[in-house]
């Protein structure tokens, strides 16, 4: 017989567990008690990982059936709290028929500045840096299949956001995923799927990820394969045709025969590609809403790509590219249809399809605040293919008006109430774009996301640990109060940390490294010798600087402070001439 158990943050693992009086502790109690049909219901407060431990939080070997699924979701009208500072808040290893519904996951990105991580670059055992949010992973022989992932928030992970590992039948659905990937070097992303595993060999839809808001996840380190930004992408599809990235072996299973659904997702700002279809195939991309996607210097893919894949459909959506960058990338792929997609900002796109619209607004409500739904006027209106969705990321069911609308949110004729999901305040990463005009923008006591996007911007990032991107134009980036990250993008911009430990990439351009005498110490990633300049302020002078060689690095100190780390540059190359006061 089915049973329910109770975990309590003011529980005890001494208890049975079958009543919120006499709940458990941990999750990790529960999980060990699951049989086919069990429910683990969680009700508030904050769970961990166990003292003395870096593994996870939540373990979940116990398989239900395809008549008995396990469930483990919050207590109705709860939200429970995962904060992991080790390798997984969720890991499910080699279980099948798997609900996890209604969780908020939470890493440890706060407490780690990039210049750690960027020491650790060559570490793959530092889950300080390399931690996941929900990861399901075959384990000892078996592979998972038959997963939901539903309805949980999950941010700031150094590693993936919401991960899968050679699985089947998995649903990932209405989830919020921002702040992911940052730190780690194993090139990971929001949501990812990495190869697949064939438990049959149904060829219809068995991956679906849909009616998701990801926005946020980057790259920061280099992926410790080929030493480069890679990844960060808001979705990916990876490696499903199941050959190692050289391309060169296909495993025992073969290349995955189901197809992938991705549709009614809303995917912005992400430092990587917005969604991503990568040596897969059989992938159809329908409804998304993709924004000012590639934000990351090194990425200059677009939004909606397809690399090395064949048999991918991408349609009804619509794609507003970053300012310079293309709406999508097609290479080394075969039988790829993009059509029935609003394209903006950006004069590349490559297609051969006759219903693309080209060069509309999409006329979003309010984009800077993550409101991508349609105003009365949008060329988005009534567009779409029709047959191929039911509903959008509200539920709301398609069409509203004389045809299906374009993008994620069908506008609702009356009354008009979509509106973006809500999320409580202390969870959201505040995500700020500028547009194509040269702006002054403030960031929040917060932690901002701000991406200046074109034009000469004046970019503050105020309190929090901030993520500033200037984009195209010479732009200002202040960091303000905090461990912030500043790239400056295309331009001859000006990058100033603040008061914190933060981390400056110029990007493109001729650009000036602001250095303050109580500043704390900034990590400079691309400083060029007789290109770049470090400029001085608050009394500061070239004549009281030390400057010194640390391994491949080069120190700049102020008696025994250090003021700044350049990375990959020589002490010696370092001279008076490289300063401005």
């Amino acid at each position: 017989m089915a049973k329910t158990y109770y975990v309590s943050a003011n529980g005890s693992d001494k208890n049975d567990g079958f009543s919120t009086q006499n709940a458990f502790a941990t999750l990790q109690k529960a999980a060990n008690q699951t049989q086919p049909g069990d429910t683990v219901l969680v009700m508030n407060g904050t769970y961990t990982q166990p003292p003395d431990s870096n593994g996870n939080v939540l373990t979940v070997r116990n398989s239900g059936t395809a008549n008995a699924w396990i469930t483990y979701k919050a207590y109705p009208g709860h939200q429970p709290r995962i904060a992991s500072t080790g390798w997984t808040g969720i890991e499910i290893q080699g279980a099948d028929y798997i609900t996890i519904e209604g969780f908020e996951l939470v890493g440890n990105n706060d407490s780690v500045t990039l210049d750690y991580a960027l020491s650790q670059k060559n570490n793959l055992n530092n889950p300080t840096t390399s931690g996941n949010g929900i990861l399901i992973n075959a384990k000892n022989g078996s592979n998972p299949h038959h997963i939901v992932i539903r309805n949980n928030s999950v941010s700031k992970f150094g590693g993936g956001g919401i991960s899968t590992l050679g699985a089947d039948y998995i649903t990932i659905e209405g989830n919020r995923v921002y702040g992911n990937a940052w730190f780690s070097p194993y090139a990971n992303s929001g949501i990812s799927v990495l190869g697949g595993w064939n438990s049959d060999g149904n060829t219809g839809y068995k991956l679906i990820i849909r009616n998701n808001q990801v926005s946020g996840n980057q790259q920061l380190v280099p992926w410790f394969q080929t030493g480069t930004v890679t990844d960060g992408n808001g979705i990916i599809i990876d490696t499903t045709r199941n050959k190692d990235i050289f391309n060169t072996d296909t495993g025992a299973n073969g290349a995955y025969k189901g197809r992938t659904l991705i549709e009614n997702n809303l995917v912005y700002t992400n430092g990587g590609r917005g969604i991503h279809a990568f040596l897969s195939d059989h992938i159809d991309v329908i409804n998304n809403t993709t924004y000012m996607n590639s934000a990351h210097p090194e990425i200059t893919g677009g939004e909606i790509t397809s690399i090395e894949a064949s048999d991918i459909k991408v349609l009804n959506n619509i794609i507003y590219a970053s300012p310079g960058l293309p709406g999508n990338t097609v290479l080394e792929a075969s039988n790829v249809i993009y059509d029935y997609n609003l394209v903006y900002n950006t004069t590349e796109f490559t297609t051969s399809s006759a219903h693309n619209i080209i060069g509309l607004d999409p006329l979003f409500t309010n984009p800077a605040a993550g409101d991508f739904s349609l105003q009365a006027s949008s060329a988005a209106l009534d567009k779409g293919a029709s047959g191929l969705v039911t509903t959008d990321f509200f539920k709301l069911s398609r069409p509203q008006g004389s045809g299906v609308d374009l993008g994620a949110i069908e506008r609702q004729i009356s009354p008009a109430t979509n509106s973006p999901p809500s999320l409580a305040p202390d969870a959201l990463l505040n995500v700020i774009s500028g547009t194509t005009r040269s702006e002054q923008i403030r960031g929040t006591a917060q932690d901002d996301s701000i991406d200046g996007k074109g034009g000469n911007d004046r970019i503050d990032g105020g309190g929090g640990n901030d993520a500033l991107v200037g984009n195209s134009g010479s732009d200002w980036l202040s960091g303000g109060v905090g461990n912030d990250i500043l790239m400056g993008g295309v331009g001859n911009d000006r990058l100033m940390g603040g008061l914190g430990n933060d981390s400056l990439n110029g990007g493109q351009g001729a650009d000036i490294f602001v250095l303050g005498r109580d500043d704390l110490q900034d990590t400079i990633q691309d400083f060029k010798d007789r290109y770049d300049r470090i400029q001085l302020v608050g009394g500061l002078r070239f004549s009281s600087l030390t400057i010194e060689q640390r391994g491949n690095d080069t120190l700049i100190k102020l008696g025994e402070t250090t003021l700044a780390d350049l990375l990959n540059c020589r002490a010696s190359q370092i001279t008076a001439a490289d300063f401005r006061r």
